[in-house]
């Protein structure tokens, strides 16, 4: 496995820098754009996406197969691109997120065939996380986004594939994380109590620790 954890890392790293150079060129803004150019450094791709795939190769090789860690590898350099656009424009593109719930379903129907397969649960889970999502966003202050919503979904589903522990602790680490960077920037001036921040960095963030440390985590809360 650790073989394959440094080949993945590799190619996780050749992949975060081709879409570091894309972003850097910034073709992802469009006219209703307000830059804040807080993500130019075309380097950071390339660390993060490169050792998020040789960890999450890890991990999840060995519980869940390589058909559903083949999920999460995409998601992985989902959540770096978007990521990136939304720390710039607060903005999460339709032309990213919506073609990502095919590419993850054709992923998922690959592994079924090699086992069980927990379409009603990720299903539901996918569902109940769009519909929370999109409550806040229409409540007044909710503060979400109609990218966000969207993204919700996605995640809702295939962390609902790996079971509703994942689902739970992937709320917790995103509001948490969320939550404590909305206080930074509260504290620091760089957004007032109305003001809207990105959101999706911690949507992703949260997403893939839940993806590759749930029972571990839960198992700390309990043990705690």
């Amino acid at each position: 496995m650790t073989a394959w954890a440094v080949a993945l890392g590799v190619l996780g790293a050749l992949v975060g820098r081709q879409t570091g150079g894309i972003l850097g060129t910034y073709g992802y803004r469009i006219d209703e754009d307000a830059p804040s150019g807080v993500p130019g450094r075309r380097w950071w791709p390339v660390v993060v996406l490169g050792g998020t795939w040789a960890v999450m190769t890890v991990r999840l090789v060995p519980a869940y197969g390589w058909p559903t860690t083949t999920v999460w590898l995409l998601l992985a350099w989902l959540g770096v691109a978007l990521t990136w656009i939304d720390l710039d424009v607060h903005r999460l593109p339709d032309g990213l997120v919506l073609p990502a719930y095919p590419a993850v379903l054709v992923l998922t129907l690959v592994a079924a065939i090699a086992g069980p397969a927990p379409w009603l649960r990720a299903l539901a889970c996918g569902a109940v996380c769009f519909a929370l999502f999109w409550l806040l966003a229409i409540l007044p202050g909710g503060g979400m986004g109609g990218g966000d919503v969207k993204l919700a979904g996605l995640l809702g589903f295939a962390l609902g594939w790996l079971g509703v522990v994942s689902v739970v602790v992937w709320f917790v680490v995103t509001f948490l994380v969320g939550g404590v960077v909305a206080v930074v920037l509260l504290v620091s001036g760089r957004t007032g109590a109305k003001g809207h921040f990105a959101f999706g960095p911690a949507m992703c963030f949260g997403a893939l620790v839940a993806a590759g440390w749930a029972m571990d985590l839960l198992t700390a809360l309990v043990m705690a």
